[in-house]
């Protein structure tokens, strides 16, 4: 991941000395007398990866203004830990003098050094190196990321794939998001998974192998996530952008939106939504869900409007092909609600087809997915995998289901 802020949430020892006397042994030249506005220290980036921030800061003479013309000398502890471009940088008219700093190709915590004719002893920064498969970038609504795989990416579970994570996270309450990633050198993918351990959501192309680009519209809990980055097929690297903004809380006619245990969400059946190939055609909504073995769905659709339907159907292959799995019209006789409690047989992506029980039906209708797993609905939600400690010894992503429908080659 190249020009990326790594937000860690553990802190790093910040020791900087700085002395404002002397030594009879330095070069000739310009000297400052102390520095100040340090900026850049306690860093965290993946190996290979460049800092967000370089490492700044102003050198005041013994006037206490900024001096300019000093030669700094930049070095790393341990040598190979880090890349300082440049190793020597002179402060300018404002005193401020900088260099980048590249991640080497090992996780390790580095000093960076930088002394400064004139002062006693060298100011130092702190970065930490951590395996790219343990890095979390932040990411949050609204924001545009433009970022790029490379062969220094996590590697995820050796597949040949590179991916790039970001945290993602969402305030209290239902959410509704899309998120988009964007690429002209390859054929973007993007994987969801919640921070606690189950993955929800995935997306290939916006239009089916018909554009390569990823739009991912999920309806879920307010949570932590994780964003994957990467690519359709192995090996691929380059540049790309990726945005999270805010959507209705809707379904959307034939193109699904994915949905997570727990949510609610008010629509309405009309004759723009998704058209069945009858010659007097059931109008319907699409909603996505992944479930997995063992577990109960249970989900119902109420409407005061019209006769609703619902219907499960398992969904594999490169297109998405559906096996009808439980359909429901009324719940009980006399009552119109429908309602699907399901067991699920092996773990897989589900579409929820949601209409009216005749051609003829239209109108508002409210579907509800049940946070219950099993029958009971006193059941928590499941974790698929436990994760390492987010402090220190980064996060270990639970094993994904191989994006179910469509494998990659």
């Amino acid at each position: 991941m190249k020009g990326l802020f790594g937000f860690v949430a553990f802190a790093l020892a910040a020791a900087m000395g700085v002395v404002g006397c002397s030594s009879s042994s330095e070069p000739s030249g310009p000297h400052a007398a102390s520095v100040t506005a340090v900026s850049g220290d306690s860093q965290v980036a993946p190996t290979g990866a460049q800092l967000a921030f370089p490492l700044s800061m102003v050198l005041l003479g013994s006037n206490g203004t900024p001096v300019q013309g000093v030669t700094v000398t930049w070095a790393a502890t341990p040598p190979t830990g880090v890349t300082l471009a440049p190793l020597t940088s002179t402060s300018d008219a404002n005193g401020i003098v900088t260099t980048n700093v590249t991640a080497g190709a090992t996780p390790d915590t580095v000093t960076i050094s930088a002394t400064v004719p004139g002062v006693q002893q060298a100011v130092l920064f702190h970065t930490l190196v951590v395996n790219p498969c343990q890095y979390l970038a932040p990411a949050s609504v609204g924001q545009t990321i433009n970022a790029a795989l490379a062969t220094t990416d996590c590697n995820y579970q050796g597949n040949g794939y590179y991916y790039d994570f970001y945290l993602l996270g969402l305030p209290t309450g239902q959410q509704s998001v899309r998120i988009t990633m964007n690429s002209t050198a390859f054929d973007t993918y993007v994987d969801l998974w919640n921070a606690s351990g189950p993955y929800v959501g995935f997306d290939d192309d916006s239009v089916l192998q018909q554009v390569q680009n990823s739009e991912l519209d999920i309806i879920l809990p307010g949570d932590n996530y994780i964003i994957g980055a990467n690519s359709f097929d192995r090996l691929r690297t380059g540049a790309y952008s990726i945005n999270v903004a805010t959507r209705s809380a809707t379904l959307n006619g034939c193109r699904q939106v994915w949905v997570t245990r727990g949510v609610s969400l008010n629509d309405v059946i009309s004759a723009a939504d998704c058209a069945d190939s009858a010659a007097t055609p059931h109008h319907y909504d699409v909603a996505r869900i992944i479930a997995l073995t063992g577990t109960v769905l249970t989900m119902s659709v109420h409407s005061a409007a019209m006769n609703p339907a619902i219907a499960l159907y398992s969904v594999s292959g490169a297109n998405y092909d559906r096996t009808l799995a439980v359909a429901n019209d009324d719940s009980a006789a006399g009552n119109t609600t429908a309602f699907i409690k399901y067991t699920v047989p092996a773990s897989s992506v589900f579409d929820v087809l949601i209409s009216g029980s005749s051609p003829t039906d239209s109108g508002a209708y409210t579907f509800d997915v049940s946070s219950s797993t099993t029958a009971s609905a006193a059941a928590a939600a499941p974790v698929r995998s436990g994760r390492g400690g987010w402090h220190g010894g980064g996060f270990t992503l639970p094993t994904d289901p191989v994006h179910l429908t469509k494998p990659k080659t």
